[in-house]
């Protein structure tokens, strides 16, 4: 292991977390972060997880739900942003408008968010795969990529400069097994 790297905080496993330290490229008037949760009623719960600016205008909106979403996972379901700017209602519903949209990458949660878009998360038990250094310009982490079926994890170095450019390594298979994950 590289010297300067320090552990991933567990805290981040919570998407909320890393949701919390979104700055957006502009000051919108108002956008909102949402997420659905599909449960045993028919149809999606979309929850705003989170909201910033004037909620005033917010409501002067009709603001609906797009469909789709940058992230998906079986679960929770997609999730999306939603802005307002100019006086139109713009969705965010793809990896590359959600770059655009946090512009510069300026924190580890970004950097985090941006990972995970690519497939990649960290495994809060391994240094390996689940640690990070501010560079000057951006992040290096070590980072996991997960395999369902047989159960394998990979460490995968990873670099992403605050433009959101991103470059991976693979360092190996740390974790296998026979298993497999049915997701």
């Amino acid at each position: 292991m590289e010297k300067g790297f320090t552990k991933i905080n567990s805290k981040f496993l919570d998407p909320n977390k890393l949701i919390e330290k979104i700055s957006p490229n502009k000051n919108y008037i108002y956008w909102e972060y949402v997420t659905t949760k599909f449960g045993l009623k028919a149809g999606a719960q979309h929850v705003i997880l989170k909201q910033t600016g004037d909620l005033n205008c917010r409501n002067k909106y009709n603001i609906g739900n797009p469909g789709k979403g940058f992230s998906y996972n079986c679960f929770n379901g997609y999730s999306y942003i939603v802005y307002i700017e100019n006086g139109n209602v713009i969705y965010v519903t793809d990896e590359k408008d959600f770059r655009k949209f946090i512009g510069k990458i300026d924190n580890l949660e970004e950097a985090l968010l941006i990972s995970n878009l690519n497939g990649l998360w960290f495994d809060p038990k391994e240094v390996k795969a689940g640690s990070f250094k501010k560079t000057t310009n951006g992040f290096e982490m070590y980072l996991m990529k997960y395999y369902n079926c047989p159960l394998k994890m990979e460490s995968v170095k990873v670099k992403i400069d605050t433009s959101g450019h991103f470059k991976t390594k693979t360092n190996g298979i740390y974790y296998e097994s026979k298993d497999c994950i049915v997701t």
